[in-house]
């Protein structure tokens, strides 16, 4: 509370300090942050309502904002596929889960052992480089060879993608482990194990945070990509929305879901980094 009233003074004192000079930029500028970004969003909502009423631009091709908003309202009780707008979410956002939960079951472990633990390194280090620089969407095939086109290939594509980062960060964050800590564990008599566990992990945390909130944002972005091209035997989730406007010619419907993938990715990387200012304390 006290950050948020600190930048609201903040916010008050700049629009006050602005000279009565000032340019339409320097009053934009003087403006809180959140005032900012929703004066630029209707900007360019209004630019893209002029370009589409004004050149008589096809639905079929480009629908105005208020068409798209009209659809998405329109998703929240009327069923495609398998259901409304929240069924496709929720069904998205629980492969999300599956996937991500799985590379950080995996990565932070695994991250911390190679950090600590020299000759896993030398072994796992190659073939990671190796898996870090494929696309994830190129294991789609391969996912759905091996789970099948559903639910459990999509979680496995996201998996794909939300490891590396993971696994980086964590590692990463070991290593800059002040050694003087880990020596003092030692001279106690500590067994690596604890070391590892309550020592190194506890001071790695900043930079496995950073890891967790990197691998969300590419996860989501590949869920989606997973959605229409591994789920072939889904009718759910946003990326199926996308392919049902696609197909049936409905832009309004395809923007629709895209707009709801922003929506809803930009509330997951919030609700991160407010965790994350939450536990701030493992930075002092």
């Amino acid at each position: 509370m006290a950050d948020g009233s600190a930048e609201a003074r903040a916010g008050r004192l700049s629009i006050e300090a602005a000279p009565k000079g000032a340019t339409l930029g320097d009053w934009i500028e003087a403006l809180p942050n959140a005032v900012r970004v929703s004066v630029m969003l209707l900007f360019w909502l209004a630019v893209w309502y002029g370009v589409v009423e004004l050149f008589n631009v096809s639905k079929d091709f480009l629908p105005n904002p208020i068409d798209v908003l009209i659809r998405i309202v329109r998703l929240a009780w009327e069923p495609v596929g398998a259901g409304a707008l929240l069924t496709h979410a929720w069904a998205s956002i629980v492969r999300l889960m599956w996937g991500f939960a799985a590379a950080i079951l995996i990565g932070v472990p695994l991250g911390l052992a190679m950090a600590y633990y020299r000759p896993l390194q030398w072994l796992v280090a190659p073939l990671f480089e190796l898996f870090r620089y494929i696309p994830p969407i190129a294991w789609a095939p391969f996912a759905m060879f091996w789970f099948g086109a559903g639910s459990a290939a999509q979680a496995y594509v996201i998996f794909t993608s939300s490891f590396a980062p993971i696994l980086i960060n964590t590692f990463r964050g070991v290593q800059l482990v002040d050694s003087r800590l880990i020596d003092a564990a030692r001279t106690l008599g500590a067994k690596s194990w604890t070391i590892l566990f309550e020592v190194a992990l506890p001071a790695a945390l900043p930079h496995v945070a950073t890891g967790l909130r990197i691998g969300l944002a590419t996860g989501w972005m590949a869920l989606i990509a997973a959605e229409i091209v591994a789920g072939t035997g889904s009718r759910d989730g946003l990326g199926y929305l996308i392919l049902q406007g696609q197909q049936q010619l409905h832009a309004d419907l395809t923007i629709g879901a895209m707009v709801l993938i922003g929506i809803l990715g930009s509330l997951i990387d919030v609700s991160i980094r407010t965790a994350e200012r939450r536990f701030a304390y493992w930075r002092d």
